[in-house]
């Protein structure tokens, strides 16, 4: 549980234990009234003020082949079209997982994983995506108009903005 999130139900606690009104409270702290009375009620009910504990369904992978999967995926990238891949596609890593571990995920939660594990989705493109299709095409018009033979440039004349 978050720090804060405790500290602030604490505070609750110690104001309303001070004899403070509940809207009191709520106004000096900017919660919800209903929260304020929430945690009220279910501290002297419970005495706690923690979360409870959240259902969910269990994991798939035990700890030991979750760690892993996540060193397997982080540092070993996956050979395809002949040589390293740059990284891993959904579909890679959930026949990985059927391959090594007999378990089936679905692309959702797989995505989620690789969320989990810190990865980035890269989507290929065919050109930049601040690129000006009007300018591209006002150039490609003048340059037909205007070139009647090849032309070489240098590297580094061209602009790479």
């Amino acid at each position: 549980m978050k720090k804060e999130k405790l500290e602030l139900r604490k505070t609750i606690i110690k104001l309303h234990q001070k004899g403070k009104k509940q809207t009191e409270i709520s106004d000096l702290l900017d919660v919800p009234q209903s929260t304020v009375s929430y945690w009220i009620i279910r501290f002297n009910k419970t005495g706690k003020l923690e979360d409870r504990p959240k259902s969910g369904c269990p994991s798939k992978l035990n700890k030991n082949e979750f760690k892993e999967f996540k060193e397997v995926l982080l540092d070993f990238p996956p050979a395809r079209f002949g040589g390293k891949s740059f990284g891993w596609t959904t579909k890679m890593a959930i026949q990985y997982v059927k391959d090594h571990y007999n378990l089936q995920y679905s692309m959702r939660r797989m995505q989620e994983l690789f969320h989990k594990f810190g990865l980035n989705l890269i989507t290929p493109r065919t050109e930049h995506k601040m690129a000006s299709h009007a300018a591209r095409t006002v150039f490609r018009m003048d340059f037909k108009k205007n070139s009647k033979e090849n032309i070489w440039i240098a590297p580094s004349l061209i602009s790479t903005k």
